[in-house]
């Protein structure tokens, strides 16, 4: 690890200006730095992000050998001091880094001190990990002048810069499809978690692989009578759920019982109804102006409750998909959601499993391990047909026969659950591994 640091050179009593017009500016580093990186070359290549810059190397004797020395009036370099950086030396390019952007907020005014000091705290920034993590948002991005300005601690307080592009960015709130697409294609597709999926662009992606379609529940667009009537004819249990819809909010399960159509929402309400068109024309005052789907209910039933499982899978820093940890949730009785405001019971994935389906630890574990290969194979797909994705949440059921059933996909989730089962070492993975990716990324 290196740090940088600004010096000024003094020549009979005055200050020495970085550079003449025309001649480069320097760069000082020390013999030891020159021998241990192989460096021969009288000029080099200094890379901070997509800032790249040629330099003149002049020895020196005054920097110890983790250091390396710019002139402090050199007003285009903006590589920040008192940062601990890796470099990668190749091709006579120093590259410093990884400088990582770390989108947040899509307003600066949302940038406040104790929002600051939750994300450095949540994501334990700026402890152990070596680089530059830039706290910035979505309007600060200048696509123009390619900068980004935003916030880094240092010295026990936030600095605001202005930066060049990164090398990598993390993005963790939606911002213009436009900026979005610029960023992408400056940094060479360096910039994960790029969408927000809907549950029918995921459904699109993934039903078209035969591998991954048949984990998937049938999924439709509900537009007419005869969209329910078929999906209704199938299966006898539909669930009826905006397409962009969060937290449970909006959802419906429809059942063709002998004695009627029942409609029930996610506050347990049950309305009985004696023949599609009656439910049809209740519904048209009922749902808002959306996208609605229609999707196959899976039967899920442990004690008259539902449940599902959440698995969370992130790229780690070989850029491979891993599944972090899982949870299990238990719905109360009645319910039709498994989120946090209508659960029951929450354990750890396979403790669940072993409850649920009452088998032994080893067994549980195989069902598990079964289901995280199916998941990985889900983030293949919406990888090559929905973005650049690397920190995900899946949503999935596990049938009695125990083949796991792929819901819906995440790309903001919530780490609520973790709170219940205390289990703070997911939580820790779950918010660092992302940087570690971020890293790779940049090439580190």
């Amino acid at each position: 690890m290196i740090k940088v640091r600004y010096t000024f050179s003094k020549v009979h009593g005055k200050l020495n200006s970085n550079s003449s017009e025309g001649e480069l500016p320097t760069i000082h580093l020390s013999k030891g730095f020159l021998q241990q990186h192989q460096i021969h070359s009288d000029v080099i290549m200094i890379k901070f992000g997509n800032w790249v810059h040629e330099f003149k190397v002049v020895q020196t004797h005054s920097l110890p050998d983790n250091e390396i020395g710019f002139v402090r009036n050199n007003e285009s370099l903006l590589i920040p001091e008192n940062i601990s950086f890796d470099i990668i030396v190749k091709n006579n390019v120093i590259h410093i880094g990884p400088f990582i952007a770390f989108i947040v907020k899509k307003t600066w005014a949302q940038l406040s001190v104790k929002k600051l000091e939750h994300y450095r705290k949540l994501y334990y920034l700026y402890q152990n990990n070596p680089g530059f993590v830039l706290i910035c948002s979505s309007d600060k991005i200048d696509t123009i002048n390619q900068t980004v300005t935003g916030y880094y601690f240092t010295q026990g307080k936030w600095v605001k810069g202005v930066f060049p592009y990164p090398d990598s960015i993390f993005k963790k709130t939606r911002m213009p499809f436009e900026k979005e697409l610029e960023l992408r294609k400056a940094t060479g597709d360096k910039l994960f978690n790029t969408s927000f999926l809907s549950k029918l662009e995921f459904w699109q992606a993934c039903s078209k692989e035969v591998e991954v379609a048949k984990y998937l529940p049938e999924t439709k667009t509900f537009r007419t009578l005869e969209d329910l009537d078929d999906m209704l004819t199938r299966f006898q249990t539909v669930y009826l759920k905006p397409a962009k819809g969060m937290q449970g909010n909006g959802i419906f399960v429809i059942q063709d019982e002998p004695d009627g159509i029942y409609l029930i929402n996610n506050k347990k309400d049950k309305m009985k109804f004696t023949s599609l068109n009656e439910l049809m024309n209740a519904l048209e005052k009922m749902l808002p102006k959306q996208v609605y789907i229609l999707q196959q209910g899976v039967p899920t039933i442990y004690k008259n409750k539902k449940f599902d499982f959440r698995l969370y899978l992130q790229k780690n820093y070989a850029k491979k998909w891993i599944c972090q940890g899982s949870v299990g949730r238990v719905a109360q009785e009645g319910s039709i959601i498994t989120n946090l405001k209508q659960v029951a019971h929450i354990a750890n994935g396979e403790k669940a499993i072993q409850i649920i389906y009452k088998v032994d630890e080893s067994k549980a574990k195989r069902i598990m391990n079964e289901t995280i290969e199916v998941c990985k194979e889900v983030c293949k797909v919406i990888d090559q047909e929905l973005g650049h994705f690397g920190d995900i949440a899946l949503d999935v059921i596990i049938d009695h026969h125990f083949k796991p059933w792929i819901l819906e996909v995440n790309t903001l989730y919530g780490k609520k659950s973790l709170n219940i089962t205390k289990d703070e070492d997911l939580k820790i993975k779950l918010h660092t591994t992302p940087f570690e990716y971020a890293a790779a990324l940049a090439g580190f």
